[in-house]
């Protein structure tokens, strides 16, 4: 058992611990046991150029042996990234991943949902629904590890974009968050947000409640303001995926 402090709390982390609510039953899951991206159940985002890298099926990897990994690594000028999003959409339950971050900074992972009305309705999160990241995580030695975020309104107006509720993590000790294997949750709810690591409450809020259906993203990219701190004689780095899985009452 590790112990690992995030803001005040103190984790207790398990190996294959699940912490789904009482009366949620399991509507998808993927173990990532198959070789090759199940593309009945994923599809690949904004192939080609994004952001500071370049998004490429190269950078999604699962040969078999229980795990999704997403890659960064340098081909020739470009770095290739990597980022899927899930074929089906849902509208509330309780959505859960076990994952292991990158390492390195310049990059950042994290494990979201996203509607596919944003930015439709300005001012209106519960129409448009709302980027909910339910961790996002930006490499290790910073001292703010990661965080939670909810979204809405168009991500070229910074002072809309701004609209939204933030939450972040600092490490106090133990190991680098990176270093292992976490449990990250959401119970999403008509009402509010609540987030979870390693079944233990991190964030809640009421702020930008989606009420529309949305879907999963995994993504591993490169912005501009951080491209610059990632060392390309490190690379590739990756963002390890276990299992995603998503309940719903019934």
């Amino acid at each position: 058992m590790m112990k690992l402090l995030l803001a005040a709390f103190c984790v207790l982390v398990f190996a294959q611990a699940s912490f789904v609510p009482e009366g949620y039953t399991l509507v998808f899951a993927d173990e990532f046991d198959a070789v090759g991206l199940d593309r009945a159940a994923w599809d690949y985002r904004y192939l080609g150029e994004y952001q500071a890298g370049w998004n490429s099926e190269e950078a999604v990897v699962q040969i078999g042996d229980g795990l999704l990994q997403l890659v960064t690594t340098r081909q020739g000028e470009r770095t290739l990234t990597g980022m899927i999003r899930s074929s089906a959409e849902w509208q509330y339950g309780y959505f859960e991943a076990r994952i292991q971050f990158q390492a390195l900074q310049g990059h950042h992972g994290a494990f979201w949902l996203q509607s596919p009305r944003y930015n439709d309705y300005l001012n209106d999160p519960a129409q448009s629904g709302a980027e909910i990241d339910i961790a996002e995580y930006f490499g290790g030695g910073r001292e703010r590890e990661f965080q939670h975020n909810v979204y809405w309104n168009p991500y070229d107006s910074p002072e809309l974009q701004r609209i939204g509720w933030t939450i972040s993590y600092r490490r106090l000790s133990g190991q680098e968050m990176s270093a292992d294997f976490h449990v990250f949750g959401l119970l999403w709810t008509p009402s509010e947000y609540v987030f979870t690591v390693d079944g233990v409450e991190t964030g809640r809020t009421t702020a930008g409640v989606s009420q529309t259906p949305e879907y999963i993203v995994l993504s591993l990219i490169t912005s501009a303001w951080e491209h610059e701190r990632l060392p390309a004689d490190q690379l590739p780095d990756a963002m390890l995926i276990d299992y995603v899985r998503v309940y719903q009452q019934p």
